[in-house]
């Protein structure tokens, strides 16, 4: 069946102005491409270490625009924050197709990865996650931004750009514990975290044992456009501590 477009086409775009506007009040500068090795010669600038091989441009395909990254610049014009984006079709869905797929792609980069258990646990809404999924990763804003407000308006302005893009039928991430506990994901309107959806008995580095599961499905991401327009700003507007 043929995807529907948005219900508030018009709506969405305002709200990425606007989102937008936010970071340039508050000093930076969003930028957004579809360049996957340019991705990956940033990170290394910013912070010294490849991409993970899910948005690598040697390991994955990603032809057709399945992917895109978005960063901010400070008034320096130094990259203070990343984030990336791929879109797949899955035509099972999420708790079938993810772990062997994070098996494959790690593989193609000479990376182990064995699980302990095939499958999510039981129940996981990972189970109804099916056809057009973005998945959200490499979120890093330097650690020198306090502001707690731009680092939520960086990931929901991804966010809503990724909904325009490809109108998904969700968008999903992978957490760590320590993620997870800061309750960053909530903030920037992930409703799910869902706690041990990959269980590795062996992981590469700097991948925990027990990994969460974040996910926003679209009627979500639909309702966080509406929101924003009808309040003209995010839910906890006032500067904080991250």
């Amino acid at each position: 069946m043929k995807k529907s477009g948005l219900p508030n086409p018009l709506g969405a775009a305002k709200v990425s102005v606007q989102l937008a506007n936010e970071l340039a009040e508050a000093g930076f500068t969003f930028h957004t491409s579809s360049d996957m090795k340019a991705f990956n010669d940033m990170k290394l600038k910013c912070r010294g270490i490849p991409v993970a091989p899910m948005h690598y441009y040697e390991t994955a395909v990603f032809t057709n625009e399945r992917a895109m990254w978005t960063s901010i610049t400070n008034a320096a014009g130094e990259t203070v924050g990343l984030q990336a984006f791929r879109c797949d079709e899955i035509d099972t869905h999420l708790a079938d197709w993810c772990v062997t797929y994070m098996i494959g792609v790690y593989m193609r980069r000479q990376e182990m990865m064995v699980p302990t258990h095939a499958l999510p646990p039981a129940g996981s809404i990972a189970e109804r996650l099916t056809g057009r999924l973005v998945y959200h990763g490499e979120i890093w804003i330097d650690k020198q931004i306090k502001n707690r407000k731009v680092f939520e308006l960086f990931v929901r302005l991804g966010l809503i750009l990724a909904l325009i893009k490809w109108r998904p039928d969700a968008i999903w991430g992978l957490a760590s514990a320590q993620m997870a506990g800061h309750g960053h994901f909530t903030r920037v309107g992930y409703p799910v975290l869902e706690r041990g959806f990959l269980r590795w008995q062996w992981a590469s580095e700097g991948i925990d044992p027990v990994e969460y599961l974040v996910a926003v499905e679209r009627p979500s991401l639909e309702a966080m456009v509406e929101e924003i327009l009808a309040t003209g700003a995010l839910c906890q507007p006032a500067p904080d501590q991250i």
